[in-house]
């Protein structure tokens, strides 16, 4: 018994040291403040030791250090440098999104400040950072979340554009925003993207690169003939767009190889079309597409099927605005 009391009194006296060097008395406050909690003496020195931690590589300390700046120094003229170092820490341990938010709360709390040209350049180099690992999972089919660095990279550029609309970086972050759609195989909300660089960006140098991505995006929309042709059509106009404003950039080859195509993929319809009236016995119908085919397609394969089916039906007069049921018996 009497050792079981010795003990406790040692571990009273050893827990009532410890309580004492955690907690002290100030009278400026009143109460009893932890000593480990608290900042430095003057919000400079809180700032530097912070950004100590940082260069040393103590990342998780130096965040907890602005975190005291925050709560005993929030309202100080130093408020932004410390928001802003609190995005390079987060840049510095990889949580990128994170780091992008502090920024944007800078850009948001603190719209005079010095640090507001340097924060949207983080963010733009944030948005490469997610861009480039977006690239390097690209190739790895089974990877889940492969296109989540697109995503994460659009979101990041579009911060960059809504804070310096009119900077010289923002043509470029807008088109990078059309990249990423384009990556996720988003291609009509690319195209809206790429739109916005030309017509709000066209004194830039990205307009030739966003024109061609505009194509390219009507291409990967477009449909087999049994659908709608609309995104062929818009393709076959963005390239003919393409070349007359670029005509000696060598894309323009690629895509008059994408124009045929288009070209074909659409006369196969209007044939289609022709050929499912000729089904119904609808002839005067069935030759009227027959001839618009050949009037608006006549390089492709099925004008060439079109030409020889009016060859065998030439019977088939037009007058006035109709056309009379001549077709011969066979058909």
């Amino acid at each position: 018994m009497r050792n079981s009391t010795r003990l406790f009194a040692i571990v009273l006296v050893l827990a009532s040291g410890f309580a004492q060097a955690q907690w002290t008395w100030t009278p400026q406050t009143g109460r009893f403040v932890n000593l480990k909690r608290m900042p430095k003496e003057t919000p400079e020195l809180q700032l530097e030791y912070a950004r100590t931690l940082m260069v040393e590589g103590d990342y998780r300390k130096a965040f907890r250090e602005t975190e005291k700046f925050v709560e005993y120094y929030g309202s100080d003229v130093l408020a932004d440098e410390n928001q802003f170092l609190r995005g390079e820490i987060q840049m510095a341990q990889g949580q990128w999104m994170n780091a992008a938010k502090s920024f944007q709360q800078l850009i948001a709390a603190y719209p005079d400040s010095d640090r507001y040209d340097e924060a949207v350049r983080k963010q733009y180099d944030i948005g490469d950072q997610y861009y480039a690992r977006g690239e390097q999972l690209a190739g790895k089919k089974w990877r889940i979340f492969r296109n989540r660095p697109y995503k994460r990279a659009g979101e990041v550029y579009t911060m960059v554009v809504d804070n310096q609309p009119f900077a010289p970086a923002a043509a470029e972050a807008q088109y990078k925003i059309g990249l990423c759609h384009y990556a996720r195989k988003q291609y009509i909300d690319a195209a809206f993207e790429y739109q916005r660089v030309v017509e709000d960006y066209s004194a830039s140098d990205w307009v030739n690169d966003a024109s061609f991505g505009l194509a390219m995006c009507y291409y990967e929309a477009s449909l087999p003939p049994e659908y709608d042709q609309t995104p062929s059509e818009m393709a076959i106009a963005a390239i003919d767009d393409f070349e007359a404003r670029f005509p000696e950039d060598e894309r323009g080859v690629d895509l008059q190889g994408k124009k045929t195509e288009m070209r074909e993929t659409i006369a196969m319809q209007r044939l289609q079309t022709a050929r499912f009236y000729e089904r119904r016995r609808e002839f005067p119908a069935a030759k009227l597409y027959y001839e618009l085919l050949i009037r608006d397609y006549p390089d492709t394969e099925s004008a060439a099927t079109a030409t020889a089916w009016l060859e065998e039906n030439n019977t088939l007069v037009h007058v006035g605005d109709k056309y009379e049921a001549g077709v011969r018996s066979e058909l």
